[in-house]
């Protein structure tokens, strides 16, 4: 077993309560997914606008832009976007399986949908996975493909929004992104061009404080439930 397989499997018995080292397979990545979908993190370590999420120790925000956040581990480059808009407006999963992709199934663990496609691109792997609004996107070789997918998994599973500051955000219009929305997370790109990055300048219209907006202590209790 590799030292990086043995930080997730730490990671996830720190992180999951009755979470045994048995638990986290080598290189089933359907049984991974299903393990840690099915527990709910009570934790969040790092804050973002309208929502906080956990990150574990073997990963490292490299950039943050608004929603958006750059993620390293092992060399791995991963993208995280927060779909507030679609949030709020508990906008429905229309993601569609993609017989043709190396994997495509969807999600649905604790009243929470998503879905998780991976298409080859080149030797590599891109994989785009979506949990409770938020998506996550990485290119990754074979080796890493099994440690990529429950990486995502730990991520979005422990995503958890904040009503207060969304009703604030999106409710009163502030910060227009029903208008300016061009990226749909229910669909896949198919392909590792571009990243969430490419179009996140259309949101620059909001005129407040945008630190104000990241708050640790309001979130939204009903997503424990």
């Amino acid at each position: 077993m590799g030292i990086k397989r043995i930080i997730i499997i730490i990671s996830c018995l720190l992180i999951f309560t009755g979470c045994s080292i048995d638990s986290i397979s080598n290189d089933d990545i359907n049984e991974n997914v299903d393990i840690i979908l099915s527990n709910k993190i009570k934790f969040s370590n790092k804050d973002a606008i309208g929502y906080q999420f956990y990150l574990p120790s073997h990963m490292n925000v490299k950039k943050v832009n608004d929603y958006n956040q750059e993620i390293t581990s092992n060399g791995v480059l991963y993208y995280l976007y927060a779909d507030v808009v679609s949030y709020y407006y508990k906008v429905d999963n229309n993601y569609k399986i993609d017989k043709k992709a190396y994997i495509s199934k969807k999600l649905k663990y604790n009243n929470k949908t998503g879905y998780l496609e991976v298409n080859k691109d080149g030797d590599k792997y891109f994989v785009e996975m979506m949990f409770n609004y938020a998506k996550m996107e990485a290119l990754t070789s074979k080796y890493d493909l099994v440690d990529c997918i429950s990486n995502m998994s730990y991520v979005l599973s422990s995503v958890k929004y904040n009503k207060k500051v969304l009703e604030t955000l999106v409710g009163s219009k502030k910060y227009d992104l029903s208008e300016n929305e061009t990226y749909d997370i229910f669909k896949s790109k198919k392909k590792s061009d571009g990243n969430f990055l490419d179009y996140v300048n259309e949101y620059d219209n909001y005129e407040g404080n945008v630190e104000s907006l990241i708050e640790k202590d309001e979130i939204d209790k009903d997503e424990d439930k």
